[in-house]
């Protein structure tokens, strides 16, 4: 029979390093892969202390484990990971476990460590590319019961803090939203079975704000088994949003030329009879050489050539809204193509370039008025938007100045708004409110009476327009809100006001509405940049960047322009 091998000799052959402490801590015993690992050799180290080449941001906690486990304490179940110097001076990081003498019949403490220094320099680049990166990398368990890697990008894309996943692997499931976490199960599923998976889901509530995320996940297989599974998970809401921008691009255009285009057509064939009836009243037309001129009916000719001048007339008004539509379809398209940040603006240059816009594009005469800014802050923000509003439909403000004024047939647009007041927002603020004051003059029944007012809290800049229009209907403001998707039964065709939701979502605010029987309040609200001190994207109230607002009023009437106070004089300029 062979004799049994030296169990030195088999030591020696594995591929990690063994060692043998004794309770002080002494190498006793070392296998010969110690140096392939460290550069000694094995009679270099046995009688020396263990914890001598153990780095000293190491050595303090390696020793009180050690001290833990002599004193009767059991190992750790997970293995020990820290850095050890090497013959030249190098340092390399070991993973250890410790087996204790009753159970490896040892005289002594047995260490078994394996060299990671290349995982942990791959962790530590991965960690670098992780912490820079604004997607989350994940590493999971197999049966995602454990969180192996996580990087602190998940507080943004998931709303969780990456110590509160640690201990909770699964809490990121109650960020999916409802609808979609079915598929996000399965697709967990498919990676803990070895599959690759990549799906876009959404995170938020059933009743919320969403976000979509793009995750892409591999399995993690060694020696045919799955051990882990890992990938990254990116935030493609802007993606999204963008492709829906596009679909209501779309729908808006072809909603818009297809209703006014029938419209055309069916006028056009109204013109082609009249033309029809205009012949047979024409002797020249006509091959009847008995047609009696003295019959032709004065009457009959008047109201035919009032037809068809009432029929041109839809025929340009039409083309005109087209070519307006085309014009704001391009505005659109202008804003979502550029890809600048929102910065810091002065409000009063903004509200008064949009009463600008306003003034210039409004073929009948405004009366601006303008009143001082509200400083009660005896009531909460509810309480005074409540009271104001009362007092509006009582006949407060614009519409009673007005009246006092003998004017009550022109559109009255009353303003109020901080002069300090800064916003961080997009650029086309001002578009937005003036498309806002533009859609209340048009939609007003009666004449018009719009009621803009600012209002600046420590985090946000509101600013409230509100009309005495009929109710905004509820299909368009849960369209243009996204509380329902646009289909060929529900339409909006307020192009414009697309534009208004979009400048507010892209400065990270928020457009609402609140309707009334007697009129409707359209807030938009972006971030107030009070708190931000630089100066250097501020855009001044000044001549250069604005044209003055102007108005038609009576010859005292007094105009603010550039934030002043109502006690100055202003001329007041006024434009037919």
């Amino acid at each position: 029979m062979a004799e049994s091998p030296d169990p030195d000799t088999l030591l020696d052959l594995v591929d990690n390093k063994v060692a043998v402490l004794d309770g002080d801590g002494m190498f006793r015993h070392l296998n010969a892969t110690i140096t392939d690992t460290l550069g000694f050799r094995p009679d270099e180290l046995v009688g020396t202390d263990a914890f001598a080449l153990v780095h000293p941001d190491d050595a303090e906690r390696l020793r009180a484990e050690f001290t833990r486990i002599i004193a009767g304490g059991r190992p750790p179940d997970e293995p020990m990971e820290y850095r050890y110097r090497t013959a030249s001076g190098d340092w390399v990081w070991l993973r250890t476990r410790v087996h204790l003498p009753d159970e490896t019949g040892v005289d002594g403490y047995v260490l078994i460590s394996r060299d990671i220094t290349a995982e942990v320099e791959s962790q530590r680049r991965l960690e670098t590319i992780a912490a820079a990166s604004s997607d989350v990398f994940w590493m999971f368990s197999d049966d995602w019961e454990t969180l192996l890697f996580i990087n602190d990008a998940v507080a943004d894309v998931f709303g969780i803090d990456p110590d509160e996943l640690k201990e909770q692997p699964s809490l990121f499931l109650d960020a999916v939203h409802p609808d979609d976490l079915p598929y996000v199960e399965r697709a967990m599923e498919r990676l803990s079975d070895g599959e690759g998976a990549q799906i876009d889901y959404r995170l938020g509530s059933a009743d919320g704000v969403t976000k979509w995320v793009r995750v892409s996940g591999e399995p993690v297989v060694e020696n045919g088994e799955v051990t882990a599974v890992t990938g990254f998970a990116r935030d493609v809401t802007d993606e999204y949003r963008r492709e829906r921008q596009l679909a209501v691009m779309d729908n808006l255009l072809r909603h818009t030329i297809r209703n006014d285009m029938n419209i055309v057509d069916g006028t056009a064939e109204q013109i082609a009879n009249r033309v029809a009836d205009a012949e047979a009243l024409d002797p020249e037309a006509s091959d009847d050489e008995a047609f009696d001129s003295e019959a032709l009916d004065p009457a009959a000719l008047a109201e035919l050539g009032g037809d068809l001048r009432d029929h041109a007339e839809t025929i340009r008004r039409v083309a005109s809204d087209l070519l307006t539509t085309a014009e704001k379809q391009r505005g659109v398209i202008d804003l979502l193509r550029q890809r600048g940040s929102p910065r810091a603006v002065e409000i009063a240059p903004v509200v008064e370039d949009a009463l600008g816009m306003v003034v210039d594009d409004c073929a009948r005469p405004i009366r601006i008025s303008y009143r001082e800014p509200d400083a009660d802050e005896a009531t909460t923000p509810d309480e005074r938007d409540a009271s104001r509003y009362e007092s509006w439909i009582a006949g407060d403000g614009t519409a009673a100045d007005a009246a006092a004024n003998g004017d009550s047939s022109r559109p009255q647009v009353s303003v109020s708004y901080p002069p300090d007041a800064r916003a961080f927002t997009h650029p086309e603020l001002d578009y937005a409110i003036a498309e806002l004051v533009e859609n209340a003059l048009e939609h007003a029944e009666s004449t018009p009476q719009i009621r803009i007012e600012v209002s600046a809290t420590t985090d946000a800049i509101e600013v409230s327009i509100r009309d005495n229009c009929p109710p905004i209907p509820v299909e368009e403001r849960y369209v243009i809100t996204d509380r329902w998707e646009m289909d060929d039964l529900r339409h909006t065709g307020g192009m414009g006001l697309w534009l208004v939701y979009w400048v507010a979502n892209r400065s990270g605010g928020d457009l609402t509405f609140d309707t009334h029987a007697d009129g409707n309040v359209v807030t938009l609200s972006v971030p107030s940049a009070n708190a931000d001190g630089t100066e250097e994207h501020q855009r001044h109230a000044s001549a250069s960047n604005r044209p003055r607002t102007v108005t038609v009023g009576e010859p005292n009437t007094r105009i603010r322009t550039d934030g002043s106070s109502l006690s100055d004089p202003e001329p007041t300029d006024e434009r037919d």
